[in-house]
């Protein structure tokens, strides 16, 4: 899956390369951002996807001390780092980087840590962690397709269903109190990544349906955010706010559109593993680096915006690859820093023992 895992990391920097659509301008940038945020939405559904696929059957491999110690220290040790790295460059330099201005503070550094307002992008990760902690309890039922599949449609209903029936509901929270909690959310698509990566086999027949139902899906996610907000933006004169209910990773086009290109991905996979560039040093450089370009990608869009003016070319054109490619590069030192200070240690740690 690391092609998926590259594709959907670049389509996270995209999709935060083209937020001006909040604005709900109306204009040629609006639009075009409005197709780019529906093609990138697959993004976190599919990085929960493959996660649940990789992992809800972890006691195949190790018990469950040793699942949880290594995931959870892969999610909070960065967490806490890159969070602490936002919180001191809104502290001493916000201007320079196009951060809040934010006083030093231990007790408000722990406090926006914990309700997720030093970066907000980072929700993902509060939610992996979370995933994490239920997989134990998840991974009883990996085995056992039928209670799978019944965890599923509880978690689909509760996901899709529900916010599709309210939003053309007389009472936007008429079934809401149906919604279980505990299943709504991320977990559907973590479920349904192991699902899929199990039970599920991609041959020609399927693929087509896929291939229609992205297709279809894409279309009808465009198509309906340009018919909710284009009489309602800036430039039609009656402007409101921008209406993501279409783009939203739980309403049932997104749902369709990445479970189509996720699916798609594993019919493919087998030709791309025999393919000597997904075998080569520079796109296991590019999979080695994929967290870090999620942590630090939104520290290069903040700085860039400080020194370049919006536009088409800049955006959607050169913005992205210029962001994907300095986090790419953070990262590979960032990683090289890593391992000389490992060597180190486990130099210093031979001596001594």
């Amino acid at each position: 899956m690391d092609v998926l895992s590259v594709l959907s990391c670049l389509a996270v920097v995209y999709l935060h390369c083209s937020t001006v659509v909040f604005l709900n301008e109306g204009d040629l940038l609006w639009s075009l951002s409005v197709v780019v945020q529906a093609v990138f939405s697959f993004a976190v559904p599919v990085f929960f996807m493959m996660s649940g696929a990789n992992l809800i059957g972890y006691r195949e491999k190790y018990d469950t001390k040793s699942f949880l110690k290594k995931r959870l220290k892969r999610v909070i040790i960065p967490l806490l780092g890159f969070s602490l790295l936002y919180y001191v460059l809104s502290c001493c330099a916000p201007d320079v980087f196009g951060l809040p201005m934010r006083e030093p503070s231990i007790s408000g550094f722990v406090t926006e840590l914990l309700t997720n307002r030093i970066c907000d992008v980072y929700w993902f990760l509060y939610s992996i962690a979370a995933l994490y902690l239920m997989t134990p309890l998840i991974s009883r039922a990996a085995n056992d397709r039928g209670l799978l599949e019944y965890l599923l449609v509880l978690s689909f209903v509760s996901t899709a269903v529900v916010p599709l029936v309210n939003r053309f509901a007389p009472t936007d929270s008429l079934l809401s109190l149906l919604a279980i909690p505990y299943l709504t959310g991320p977990i559907f698509f973590y479920l349904l990544g192991y699902y899929i990566q199990r039970y599920v086999e991609v041959n020609c027949k399927v693929r087509s349906v896929l291939a229609c139902s992205l297709f279809a899906s894409l279309v009808a996610m465009i198509g309906m955010t340009f018919k909710t907000n284009y009489w309602h933006t800036a430039a039609s004169g009656q402007f409101a706010e921008f209406d993501n209910f279409y783009l939203s990773i739980q309403n049932l086009l997104c749902v369709v559109y990445s479970c189509s290109i996720f699916g798609l991905m594993k019919g493919v996979e087998p030709k791309l593993q025999k393919n000597k560039f997904f075998h080569g040093g520079i796109f296991r450089l590019l999979t080695s680096v994929t967290l870090y370009v999620y942590l630090i990608h939104m520290l290069f869009i903040n700085l860039f915006d400080v020194y370049v003016p919006h536009s088409i070319t800049w955006d959607l054109g050169v913005r992205p690859p210029l962001v994907f490619l300095s986090s790419v590069a953070f990262g590979l030192v960032l990683s090289v820093i890593k391992t000389a200070i490992e060597k180190i240690y486990a130099g210093v740690s031979g001596i001594v023992n």
